[in-house]
């Protein structure tokens, strides 16, 4: 289904990743980080950084949290992996809306099941891959998701933009916690969570989303 199985689709493909999903920008700065001895994030990785990551690494897992489909980007990926034994998982997350407990759980369950070293990624490795890189290190390395500094300017993250609602719902997370301290994050998840009202409870600055969606063009 997401094969590239002609000259014209692989034309089509690379045309897509590289005009139409910027990667004539990423090849620039990969926006690559290291969130533990195993884990690393970043933008969308091109084929060959995929196989620069397993030769300098040993990248064995890759976290898509862009989600599986069509696109040249995902198909161009999704054949390197392959072609180099890299398991490609794709669990989809939005950088405009707060993750939704399914979302939350199947990324959990994906870490217990990884083989590390392990790459999160999303477009531009701001805000999908931050949000997805502090759950790592709380659910891996008991941080608290105040403290793991991983949605932060320094990765491209506008906290003041429609994006800003991860960090409200990192928030919201630590002010129950604090009233509630004997419940997990878990079970506030599956039991207390409601995504609806944290989604409508967060506002962004207007000039905040100009700077992400209009000038910087954030997916």
């Amino acid at each position: 289904m997401y094969e590239i199985t002609t000259r014209w689709q692989r034309v089509k493909a690379l045309y897509e990743f590289w005009i139409i999903d910027h990667e004539f920008i990423r090849a620039l700065y990969r926006n690559f980080h290291a969130i533990s001895d195993n884990a690393y994030r970043s933008s969308h990785p091109s084929p060959r950084f995929i196989k620069k990551l397993q030769q300098n690494i040993g990248l064995k897992t890759i976290i898509n949290l862009r989600g599986e489909n069509m696109t040249g980007q995902y198909m161009l990926e999704r054949e390197a992996c392959e072609a180099l034994g890299v398991t490609l998982i794709s669990i989809p997350f939005s950088s405009r809306t707060a993750p939704p407990a399914e979302s939350i759980k199947k990324l959990f369950s994906a870490l217990d099941e990884a083989e590390y070293p392990i790459l999160f990624h999303c477009k531009s490795g701001a805000d999908r891959a931050g949000i997805g890189s502090a759950l790592y290190q709380f659910y891996k390395n008991d941080v608290p998701l105040d403290e793991s500094r991983q949605l932060r300017w320094q990765y491209g993250h506008i906290k003041s933009s429609e994006t800003g609602v991860l960090d409200h719902f990192v928030e919201t997370w630590q002010t129950y916690h604090a009233e509630n301290p004997d419940v997990d994050f878990m079970t506030w998840v599956e039991t207390e969570y409601d995504f609806k009202a944290v989604n409508q409870s967060y506002s962004a600055s207007r000039l905040g989303n100009i700077l992400v969606n209009k000038i910087l063009r954030r997916e």
